[in-house]
């Protein structure tokens, strides 16, 4: 029997799909970027922002990008939010198409590429930032008979097992998977699609990015060759562009199309995933940058239905206007984490373990961020799977027990 087989018998053709990209992923242990802050940023900006600006045509672009989870944690936020309390995001990226908005017309089956915890404590004047790997293996919440997955392909096995399930009760399987792992709340989601950033670049009339490695990238092949051909240089914001593949023209700023090619790249860069996650990152810093040097872009109805487009959450946007009021000067202080696992190939596929000692940590450092109580982390796989499950894949702590000490109780700050 395949693999795909002995894993999926109860999943649609669409569902073993999914899993046959789950298993391309390969992990590496390398710390993941602070995309997460640049999304964080923008969301305070703008409920800074509509302080003093409120229409009725900007509120129906925000209610477009809000997406309810149903969780529990998620229904006590607002109440949180307006008490000045600590909270905690759960930011995904991912790198699926658009059509109408972010939720309809896209890749249901999309993963989400990059993860990460952030708590904001507006009190203390804390940020605090935990990157999940993607890879970690886990037991689904609500498809346990699929295990073992890779955490990322939570949001995928809920979006393509139901046609009519929302991209929040996607998010929402992939948050509740995680609560369970760590023993912590998760109140409130951002996920921004990468891919669409080209629009909210033009609306800001183009950013300036310094490229950190010298490529060429076409838009038609997507690689250093071809029509519509772009050429970084590393070090440098200015780039060069061919339309015919070998008359360039230099350009001083990156417009959409530029941009989109400036993060799209992974083939030539030494890093692979890795190295697209940076460019993206700086993509993002460029554009808070924008932001920033002139906050009047952000009260722009056609900024907004760009922007709105390809983010989604589960603010709505009271939460929002009170994140922006109360919540400011809570980036004073950035702390930056990142979980330790440990990589495994089990049948063919590589994953990510991580041990109770690590998981306790991770537990630890949110709860403490978050002015919870002291508490027990939680399982290995996050959802429950039987003996015989456990007894086919083993334990991490039983396979790493080198790194489930009492000194393995630390994150590794970035």
């Amino acid at each position: 029997m395949s693999n795909e087989n002995k894993r999926s018998d109860n999943l649609s053709n669409q569902n073993q799909t999914t899993m046959s990209r789950v298993e391309q992923r390969q992990p590496k242990k390398r710390s993941k970027k602070r995309i997460i802050l640049m999304i964080l940023g923008f969301l305070i900006l703008l409920g800074a922002g509509f302080g003093t600006y409120y229409a009725s045509s900007v509120k129906s672009s925000l209610d477009k990008a809000y997406f309810a989870t149903g969780l529990g944690s998620e229904k006590e936020a607002s109440t949180l939010i307006k008490e000045k309390k600590p909270i905690s995001f759960l930011v995904l990226g991912t790198d699926t198409g658009t059509d109408g908005g972010f939720g309809s017309g896209r890749d249901r089956v999309g993963l989400t590429d990059s993860l990460m915890l952030v708590t904001v404590n507006p009190q203390k004047e804390t940020t605090t930032l935990v990157s999940v790997p993607r890879d970690i293996m886990t037991s689904i919440s609500g498809f346990e008979s699929s295990f073992p997955q890779k955490l990322n392909a939570a949001y995928a096995f809920r979006e393509a097992s139901d046609d009519k399930a929302s991209l929040g009760d996607g998010v929402g399987t992939t948050m509740e998977t995680i609560q369970k792992m760590f023993n912590i709340p998760i109140n409130y989601f951002a996920m921004v699609n990468m891919s669409g950033l080209g629009d909210v670049v033009d609306q800001l009339g183009g950013v300036k990015a310094k490229s950190p490695l010298s490529f060429k990238f076409s838009q038609d092949t997507a690689h250093e060759v071809g029509n519509n051909l772009y050429d970084f240089t590393e070090g440098k914001t200015s780039f060069e562009y061919a339309a015919d593949g070998e008359n360039f023209k230099k350009y001083d700023k990156m417009d959409g199309k530029a941009a989109l090619a400036f993060s799209r790249m992974r083939y030539q860069d030494p890093q692979g995933d890795y190295g697209r996650t940076q460019r993206q990152r700086i993509l993002l810093q460029a554009i808070m940058t924008k932001i920033k040097s002139d906050p009047s872009t952000i009260l722009n109805t056609k900024f907004i239905s760009a922007t709105t487009k390809n983010i989604a959450s589960n603010m709505k946007m009271s939460d929002m206007l009170a994140l922006g009021s109360n919540y400011m000067n809570a980036t004073k202080t950035i702390d930056s984490y990142t979980v330790q696992g440990e990589g495994e190939m089990y049948d063919g596929v590589s994953y990510q373990r991580v041990t109770t000692a690590q998981r306790q940590a991770i537990t630890n450092k949110l709860r403490a961020a978050l002015e919870l109580k002291p508490e027990d982390t939680g399982s290995e796989f996050g959802s429950t799977v039987t003996e015989s499950q456990i007894a086919q894949v083993g334990s991490a702590d039983t396979l790493f027990s080198q790194f489930n000490t009492k000194s393995n109780e630390n994150l590794t700050s970035n």
